[in-house]
Order: C-alpha cells, then sequence, then structure tokens
C-alpha cells in the first residue's frame, strides 16, 4: 500500500540562500506526482527531503504522519529513491538488485527470485548477470529502477530518472515505467524539468519555480489554465506575448486583433499560445501582421519563425498551404490552445 506524504511549512536553507518553500502539499497514498520545474528550482531538495537524505531548516516532512527526521530505519526502508546517477556497484546487474534485500535479510533464494522478477518488469532480465560496467545509459536506468522496485516500497523517488538517455530511449523507458507501476499501489514523486515526462504518468504536477511552489494541478489543468507565464513557459507554451484587453473584451497585441476575447481581465496582460495554436492567413485578413523570416523542416511538420510588431513561432502541417521566406501575412491564434495570464504575474 502506498504512503501519503506530506510537507508543512517546510523552509529549507543551502548557502545562507532558502532553496525551498512549501507551505502546504499532501500526496495521496498510490498518487504520482510529477515535480516540473528547472534547473535550481528546487526539485532535487523537495526528492532528498522525503528521502529523509536532508531535514529541513523548519517545518514538517511526514510519511504517512511520520516524521521523517524521527522515523529511523524502519521509515527509510519504506522508501526506494532512485538519483539521476545510477550509481550501480561494479558487479552483476542480478547481485545490485539483490543489494537492497540482502540489508533487508531476506533469505538467498528468495533475493534472486525477486530481483529476477523485478528485472523482468524492466525489460532487461536477460542481463541479469552481465557486469553492470558493461551496460548502456538506458540499461542501467532500467536495472537501477529494478533495484529500487525490488524492495516493493510504499514510496517510490525519481529523480530526472531519464536524464542522459536520448528521445528514443527516453519514451521506451518511459513505457517501460508505466508498465512495470500499472498493478502498484506504490505513492510516486518523480521530478523532470521536461513537460513531456512530468506530464506523462501524473495524476498532478506540482510547478517549483526559484523554489516555490507557482501552481499545482491536473496535467489538463496547466495545459489549459497555467497560473502564470512561467508556469506557461515550463509547460510548453512557445510563444509568450505582450497584449492588451480592451474593455469590450477583445485581446489586442498593438493595435492587432488576435481573434481572441476575455472577460476575466482588462488592460495589460500577456497572452501564452502554443506553437499550433498560431494560424497563418493571407495579407488582406484580419489579424496581427507579420512577414515569415524561416521555414524549417520538422518530423511532421513545418516551423514557421515570423517577425513583425511581435517574433512569433507557428507549427504548420506540411500538407498546408505553401509559405515563402519573405512573405507577408497575417496572424491570429486559436483560443483552445491560447492562456490569457495577467501580466503582474508574467
Amino acid at each position: 500500500m502506498g504512503a501519503e506524504l506530506s510537507l508543512t511549512d517546510v523552509r529549507h536553507v543551502r548557502g545562507g540562500r532558502e532553496v525551498l518553500r512549501v507551505d502546504r502539499l499532501v500526496v495521496g497514498r498510490g498518487e504520482h506526482l510529477s515535480v516540473l520545474g528547472p534547473n535550481g528550482a528546487g526539485k532535487s531538495t523537495l526528492l532528498r527531503l522525503l528521502a529523509a537524505v536532508e531535514s529541513p531548516h523548519s517545518g514538517d516532512v511526514t510519511v504517512d504522519a511520520v516524521s521523517t527526521q524521527r522515523g529511523g530505519v524502519g521509515l527509510r526502508r519504506r522508501v526506494a529513491y532512485a538519483t539521476q546517477r545510477p550509481g550501480l556497484l561494479t558487479t552483476s546487474v542480478r547481485r545490485n538488485v539483490e543489494l537492497p534485500l540482502r540489508w533487508r535479510k531476506v533469505p538467498r533464494a528468495l533475493r534472486g527470485e525477486i530481483a529476477f522478477a523485478a528485472l523482468e518488469r524492466l525489460n532487461v532480465a536477460h542481463l541479469a548477470d552481465r557486469p553492470a560496467g558493461a551496460l548502456s545509459g538506458g540499461e542501467q536506468q532500467r536495472v537501477s529502477l529494478a533495484r529500487a522496485l525490488a524492495i516493493d516500497p510504499a514510496v517510490l523517488l525519481l529523480d530526472e530518472p531519464a536524464a542522459g538517455l536520448d528521445a528514443q530511449s527516453r519514451s521506451a523507458f518511459f513505457a517501460d515505467l508505466e508498465q512495470a507501476l500499472a498493478d502498484r499501489t506504490t505513492t510516486v514523486v518523480q521530478v523532470s524539468h521536461r513537460a513531456e515526462e512530468a506530464l506523462r504518468l501524473a495524476d498532478r504536477v506540482v510547478v517549483l519555480v526559484d523554489g516555490r511552489v507557482r501552481q499545482v494541478g491536473s496535467p489538463d489543468v496547466l495545459n489549459r489554465f497555467p497560473a502564470d507565464a512561467s508556469v506557461a513557459a515550463l509547460v510548453g507554451y512557445e510563444n509568450l506575448i505582450d497584449a492588451y484587453v480592451e474593455t469590450d473584451g477583445s485581446v489586442l497585441v498593438g493595435q492587432a486583433q488576435t481573434g481572441l476575447t476575455h472577460r476575466e481581465l482588462s488592460g495589460p496582460v500577456v497572452v501564452a499560445v502554443f506553437a499550433n495554436g498560431v494560424r497563418i492567413a493571407d495579407a488582406d485578413a484580419p489579424g496581427l501582421p507579420v512577414r515569415i523570416a524561416r521555414v524549417t523542416p520538422g518530423p511532421g511538420h513545418r516551423a514557421v519563425a515570423l517577425e513583425g510588431g511581435v517574433s512569433l513561432l507557428a507549427r504548420m502541417p506540411i500538407n498546408g498551404s505553401s509559405l515563402s521566406v519573405g512573405d507577408d501575412v497575417k496572424v491570429d491564434f486559436d483560443p483552445a490552445l491560447t492562456a490569457v495570464l495577467p501580466k503582474s504575474t508574467g
């Protein structure tokens, strides 16, 4: 059964600087929580506090209402912590996975059985007798995760688990991770600076910026309703534009209509637009006047750089209308792929 985690009035200082501040965060039993933020946001610090590797300078961190500062060995044994670097020993894969079971005095015969089953879950059982040092980066990540899962933890902490892997290897790794966790009730906290990884398996996402919680919500909420421009950028909005909401709700960039209306804000705002939400039309159509600066082919799309009163990135299907560098065009924004945000938080 997964454990409930909580952080209350947590303040953590390193080198005389506050690196993490969490007023209140509760992770439910069996929940998969992702922590999204740029490098230096405090993500790894949060995991280290949950793993009792460090203690907060103030506040409480608990696992099932037991303080991590007072829980001792019994509490730490319920938590598996997979760091960015696998940290495998120079012995066989099987022995690496058996190591935490040996610490728990699991009988030798049973250790081997559990270790092999954990390796099977991550599709690396065929590597059981291979030296760990001979593995690829992706294989080492899977073995590290198998070692963490072998103890059947109540809490699994994952710090950038696919760090250093190429795009194809990352995708395969997360597919294996999803399968390995499918029938478990383990509480999972995973940190990443990549939106596609943070959103992929999460029930909820915590966005950390400069050691502060900016937003907590489901992946859908973060995609559709980012709290501010920093959250929008982390979630993957490629365009952040200064705009203005008129008294009638029209959203303008300069004096040009954007195709958007907004009734809850007025005055200066920030408009966040996904690249595939930038719609390109002929120069005589309504909208924001820009010029095509660059067209770059991509997998299944063309990336179009636009310059004018603002700089924009659009993503167009490969079978769309022809576009030529230097063409004057108009653009507006798809409301379904756009968020209008308060200027003060941008």
